[in-house]
């Protein structure tokens, strides 16, 4: 069964991505509302958010609720961090049925299989999608989202019951001001995000800055250079295909593209945070240790940004 394309969208996670993907279904006559995870949240989007894209501005009043409504979700758009996927879920489990779909949005690997795993037996008719997004957004205050960088998003099945719906069950999101498309064959893409946010985002988290200083000092770009070509070795080992050109080109072109944004893991930094380098430098450590491939440049990244981490909790 497909939800009806009035039926509404229901968004986990508040942040710059998710309050993007708000504010262009809201722009496109969607119905959309994001959960909230306390009241003092809930109270914050009484005021419009100003919707900040190239040369424009625009006021946008989003509807939001707390996790506990009873209203039934039938489209979810999950956006909150990897490592909080699992919780998100749990909190509105209960307003899910047989229609429902779960599409997750996010930065990393591992919490899709995950999810798809814990929810395998109870409600295997529930159809999981996930995608990857190079979307560039931030919060410049709590009511001014900046879109930061045009990018593109790519959306597609991870169980069987979203490779039945096919992409029609999308097609709300499919035809969206962003550019977005359908992959069929998504754990590709899902790997090539992985790999760029593994050259791009500890670093500006590390170095407190913003993605194009990663492109003009040539001290960032040699720290870039290798930790791609750990990435590369690694895939190369699992015969995972990424581009069919060198990751670093690629790598550096995304970091242009989105010179004036400040990376998600950044601002987690900033606001004492905890960062997603788990699921994704992390993820590449793990994943390489299982086949015996060294990662000495990605590992220090990790524990580098653990101990900046650790820091700021102390101060």
């Amino acid at each position: 069964m497909i939800t009806p394309p009035t039926e509404r969208w229901h968004i986990l996670g508040a942040g710059a991505i998710g309050s993007l993907w708000a504010c262009h279904l809201s722009l496109a006559g969607h119905p959309t509302a994001l959960i909230l995870r306390n009241a003092s949240r809930l109270r914050s989007f009484i005021n419009p958010i100003q919707l900040r894209e190239q040369n424009s501005e625009r006021s946008i009043k989003l509807t939001a609720e707390l996790a506990n409504n009873s209203e039934p979700i039938h489209r979810l758009l999950v956006t909150t961090k990897g490592y909080d996927t699992l919780n998100a879920i749990d909190s509105i489990q209960h307003r899910l049925s047989s229609a429902s779909l779960i599409l997750l949005l996010q930065n990393g690997m591992g919490q899709q299989q995950q999810l798809a795993d814990k929810l395998a037996e109870p409600r295997p008719d529930i159809a999981i999608y996930t995608g990857i997004t190079t979307e560039g957004a931030y919060r410049e205050s709590p009511q001014t989202l900046v879109h930061a960088g045009r990018g593109e998003s790519w959306l597609g099945p991870i169980n069987a019951a979203a490779q039945q719906r096919g992409a029609a069950a999308l097609d709300s999101l499919l035809q969206l001001g962003l550019k977005t498309g359908y992959d069929q064959q998504i754990v590709q893409r899902l790997w090539q995000k992985l790999a760029i946010n593994a050259a791009i985002n500890g670093l500006t988290a590390i170095h407190g800055c913003q993605n194009g200083r990663l492109v003009s000092d040539p001290s960032y770009r040699s720290q870039m250079q290798r930790l791609c070509n750990e990435v590369e070795q690694l895939a190369a080992a699992l015969n995972q295909p990424l581009f069919n050109r060198p990751l670093i080109e690629v790598a550096l072109e995304v970091a242009t593209a989105t010179a004036a944004n400040y990376s998600s893991m950044l601002q987690d930094v900033r606001n004492q945070r905890p960062t997603e380098i788990d699921t994704i430098n992390g993820y590449i450590c793990r994943q390489a240790e299982q086949l015996g491939i060294s990662t000495p440049h990605n590992q220090a990244l990790v524990s580098t940004l653990a101990s900046l981490q650790t820091t700021a909790s102390e101060n």
